[in-house]
């Protein structure tokens, strides 16, 4: 029935675009690629001798930073950094990126995008499967979730749309993010590099306890909490929850195996796109180079006993000894807990929800994480005729030994390590700066040429996510997140890292507890209405959309 659906969509698209061309286009939308010349260095231009520089990849190479993509987090993000050194040493790069503005619109939806990167995606979704295991059927099946298929941007429905538009306008086809590479390759006038990081959700959706449908898992306390929450939200989870496409304990060993990729899956539909690519694509004068991935389950994302003292301690509590590590989702429920003097209840997550805990001693969660991932890079570096780069393994350092820049030494930490923007899984502005000179670094080894690489101290100087007066707070950007992010947003440092607070707080804790529960909230609710039987849910009973904020 799907692939019968795919057909009858690609032929409409077929047709729509027949109809662009007659009629000169939508919106002022050429069917030609701009003109050579424009003075916006990311716009796309027709000189036969630039190198076509592609993105192909998820959150990392998108440029997502806490849990969120806009165009302010994506210049920063390394991809975007090594375009800007390329150009600025001299070489020429045809580099366009689809920057989002605040809301998830893109700002320039008429140009060609060249960085692909969708945030989630992973070796399945690259081609538009879903991964049957994850999703709990014992078969793949196409998504059209993963396909780019709306032919105007008043249409989007998803962020596949939202990155690789108009690129299925051009190729007259709904289009992957694999097929969108394969077009950009068979349609350039000169050479091309493909920066290609895709796998790490393979493993970090098990990781993080995020991800999966069917149910998708949401790291909450749930039972201890629910009181805490609005009553249209608890309705909501109580339904998702019966209905089984909502559960709150992903660290049991069945639901970590259940969210990670097989070892033997990963390396077939690896070499499936290889394939694909080697078939389909022109890769005459074409490097491809690929990134190895890091142990997402050391993120700092993920508290550990140590972590969760620092912010929870108090002269009158003590956090239980635990082996494993909770969710920043876990973590931040913890935290407005104790604000409302339920420490009792703290313990008993702590000591009693084995399921909320990534137990890291002695158990086979964590170590079959680490050895899938150590699986999937060895199947990595034994792919013939790439450029293999070692950001795993340089990010895996940096977990466990610390970057050191000018005297600082930036760590795995939550909040006070600097390494991580608030979600705990991105990097920040250094961290990537540091992935850009490791990219950087390779690209000169291969093409002999001499890029210069980043100096880390200056970024690190006016890096928000960076601790710079000690007391466990970023200021973080100045921008207004959504979902999960405007939680993430409750714990910025309430004096803008300026150290002027002698009690270091944040700005959760000038907040009341009502207000704290209420936001909250909210932003669960928007996390969890994307299941697509939720959101009918609300909206058949008014609980969405929300109203909006003055």
């Amino acid at each position: 029935m799907k692939a019968v659906f795919f057909q009858h969509k690609l032929g409409w698209i077929r047709i729509f675009c027949l109809c662009l061309v007659l009629a000169g286009g939508i919106d002022g939308l050429s069917p030609e690629p701009a003109a050579a010349g424009s003075s916006d260095p990311d716009e796309p231009g027709s000189q036969a001798a630039k190198i076509l520089l592609l993105g192909v990849g998820d959150s990392m190479t998108q440029g997502t930073m806490d849990a969120f993509n806009t165009k302010k987090h994506t210049r920063k993000a390394f991809l975007h950094l090594v375009s800007q050194r390329l150009r600025r040493d001299g070489m020429p790069i045809k580099f366009v990126q689809p920057f989002l503005d605040g809301q998830g619109f893109r700002l320039k939806p008429k140009a060609v995008p060249t960085n692909l990167g969708v945030d989630g995606e992973d070796i399945f979704s690259l081609v538009g499967l879903e991964y049957g295991k994850r999703a709990g059927t014992s078969e793949n099946f196409l998504s059209e979730e993963y396909y780019c298929d709306q032919p105007s941007p008043q249409l989007f429905s998803d962020m596949h749309d939202q990155v690789l538009y108009p690129i299925n306008l051009r190729a007259e086809q709904a289009v992957t993010q694999l097929d969108a590479l394969i077009w950009h390759l068979n349609h350039r006038a000169g050479p091309a590099a493909v920066c290609f990081w895709v796998g790490n959700n393979d493993s970090g959706l098990a990781a993080l306890g995020l991800g999966g449908k069917n149910p998708e898992f949401l790291p909450i306390p749930y039972s201890h909490l629910k009181h805490k929450l609005k009553p249209s939200l608890q309705v909501l989870l109580e339904y998702g929850k019966n209905r089984g496409d909502l559960a709150f304990g992903p660290f049991s060993p069945q639901n970590i195996t259940r969210n990670l990729t097989d070892r033997r899956d990963f390396i077939t539909q690896y070499n499936e796109v290889l394939l694909r690519l080697n078939s389909e694509a022109d890769l005459a004068a074409c490097d491809i180079f690929v990134c190895t991935f890091p142990y997402y389950c050391d993120v700092g994302y993920l508290f550990d006993r140590q972590d969760l003292r620092y912010y929870l301690d108090t002269p009158q509590y003590r956090v239980p000894e635990i082996n494993g590590r909770v969710s920043l989702l876990t973590f931040i429920c913890l935290y407005a807990l104790q604000m409302d003097g339920e420490t009792r209840v703290v313990d008993q997550i702590l000591l009693g929800e084995d399921d909320l805990v990534l137990s890291t001693s002695g158990v086979k969660e964590y170590r079959a994480v680490k050895s899938r991932i150590r699986a999937f890079n060895r199947c990595v570096k034994s792919l013939p005729g790439v450029h293999v780069i070692s950001t795993g393994e340089k990010l895996n350092t940096l977990f466990k030994k610390g970057l050191e820049v000018d005297g600082t030494t930036l760590t795995r930490s939550w909040g006070r390590g600097g390494a991580f923007t608030m979600d705990g899984v991105h990097p920040g502005h250094t961290v990537h700066a540091h992935i850009a000179n490791l990219v950087l670094d390779r690209m000169n080894t291969v093409w002999g040429e001499n890029a210069t690489l980043y100096s880390l101290p200056p970024i690190l100087a006016k890096d928000p996510y960076v601790d710079h007066d000690g007391d466990g707070w970023v200021k973080g950007p100045s921008i207004e997140g959504y979902g999960r992010t405007r939680i993430l947003y409750l714990f910025k440092d309430a004096d803008g890292d300026k150290g002027t607070d002698p009690l270091g707080q944040a700005v959760i804790d000038g907040m009341s507890s009502e207000d704290i529960w209420n936001l909250i909230s909210d932003a669960l609710l928007e996390e969890i209405v994307d299941i697509p039987a939720i959101q009918a849910e609300a909206v058949r009973l008014g609980y969405w959309p929300l109203p909006k904020r003055r």
